[in-house]
């Protein structure tokens, strides 16, 4: 047994080897040199098997690929079987249940998290939006709101924080906003304000976006509301409502810079070796690091903007992993049982077989052993989302112009848009930190 000890020691580094993260991070590494069409070749051969387990994490990666590449027939396409598959993937698998009792949630099929079925939505809308199709984003970006709600109801009394999307309700606003929909836009950018307020504020750090203050006195004197007109001149006497909107002759280009890659999870392993048995726990975790400090502007046709921050992925995710912490937890606890009682029941048998305790309790611990080292922590995660999302708003004459970015002093030019009098262009960005 003593020799069998150290052995289990070197089984568990092993079981800390490179999984999906490793997998793809290639994949990401195209993605951030500005490379995403060679980033879905690539994905294509690091992921051969796009039919198992992990069908819907090849969708998620595929489709957001795509949306950056410009393909937007296949990004659409990944992207809505995802939704259909992930809709459908509700209840237990109790086959899948049994298997990961004895092993570790790699056994699960990959259903995502709560932020990441999400963004799915979020990047169906955005492509719709890349297009000038704001009807069908704005279908994706109200799913959001409907998904947040089903999935916090079904977990009754251990409510997540992550209850509401205070940037989905500000680019809804301005869906509504580029549509015409003036009242629809206020409505929703006093949602967003609220949740900035709140939940955002306090959970992930990320405050009120002065913009969006300028935009509710801005809508709120459109609109002709004036109590909530003067309510707002109140609150922020340095604001004004004429800021930045498509104006007689003028048109706005919407400029959403998804910037980084969001963090890869990483396991923590809680070994316990007794004198006669190795037990392990493994859990998923996202380090928790200061958000990189960004400073960003967007010039088109002589007109320059600040890039605000809307959304931290990063802070999300770690925060809806804490929330689950607690369930995840109790999984890892009941495996950890079944895997001791299966140790016992070998030991006994054993014994009884040879009738010498010494062979029993020898078997006992090579099964706790196996036990132990199955026992990973479920990595698997949506890897080409952004660290985090900013916004600029740039009002500029009718015509085609170069989009010209800034980001942290390195600066880059995207290809020349067409926006007309009155009309408002949404153009998305990936960039690198």
């Amino acid at each position: 047994m003593r020799r069998l000890l150290p052995f289990s020691a070197v089984l568990l580094g092993l079981a800390c080897a490179a999984g999906y993260t490793g997998t793809i991070r290639p994949v990401v590494g195209m993605l951030e040199s500005y490379q995403p069409q060679q980033a879905m070749v690539r994905l294509r051969q690091v992921f051969p098997d796009s039919t198992g387990r992990d069908r819907l994490l090849y969708l998620m990666e595929l489709g957001n690929l795509a949306r950056y590449a410009g393909v937007h027939p296949v990004a659409r396409a990944a992207l809505l079987r995802a939704e259909s598959l992930s809709d459908n993937q509700r209840g237990t698998a109790y086959g899948q249940e049994a298997a990961a009792l004895l092993t570790s949630d790699l056994a699960l099929e990959f259903r995502g998290a709560d932020y990441e079925k999400v963004f799915i939505n979020y990047a169906l809308a955005a492509s719709f939006a890349s297009t000038g199709d704001f009807e069908n984003a704005l279908v994706e970006a109200r799913r959001v709101n409907q998904k947040l709600r089903v999935f916090n109801s079904d977990y009754g009394e251990n409510p997540n924080r992550y209850i509401d999307d205070a940037f989905i309700r500000y680019f809804m606003g301005m869906l509504y906003e580029a549509d015409g929909e003036l009242s629809d836009a206020l409505v929703s950018y006093r949602l967003a304000l609220q949740i900035y307020e709140g939940d955002y504020a306090r959970n992930y750090g990320v405050p009120v976006p002065d913009r969006l203050k300028a935009d509710l006195l801005r809508l709120a004197d459109a609109t002709g509301f004036e109590s909530l007109l003067s309510e707002y001149r109140e609150r922020w006497p340095d604001y004004y409502s004429e800021s930045a909107a498509p104006g007689y002759g003028l048109g706005e280009i919407v400029i959403v810079l998804e910037a980084g890659s969001i963090e890869t999870r990483h396991e923590e392993s809680y070994p316990v070796v007794t004198d006669d048995r190795v037990f392990n726990i493994s859990l998923p975790a996202i380090s928790h690091r200061p958000r990189r400090f960004v400073t960003a502007d967007a010039e088109v046709a002589g007109n320059r903007e600040q890039f605000f921050l809307v959304q931290d992925m990063n802070a999300l995710a770690r925060q809806n992993l804490l929330d689950h912490a607690g369930r995840a937890v109790l999984r890892a606890a009941a495996r950890t049982l079944v895997k001791a009682g299966i140790s016992e029941l070998g030991e006994q048998i054993a014994e009884d077989a040879s009738g010498d305790s010494r062979v029993g309790d020898a078997v006992g611990l090579v099964l706790s052993i196996v036990g132990a080292v199955t026992d990973r922590a479920d990595l698997r995660a949506w890897l080409t989302m952004p660290a985090h999302i900013h916004v600029a708003r740039v009002r500029v004459a009718a015509g085609t112009w170069p989009v010209n970015i800034t980001v942290n002093g390195r600066a880059s030019t995207h290809a020349p848009v067409r926006v007309g009098a009155g009309e408002t262009v949404f153009v998305f960005i990936r960039q690198s930190l």
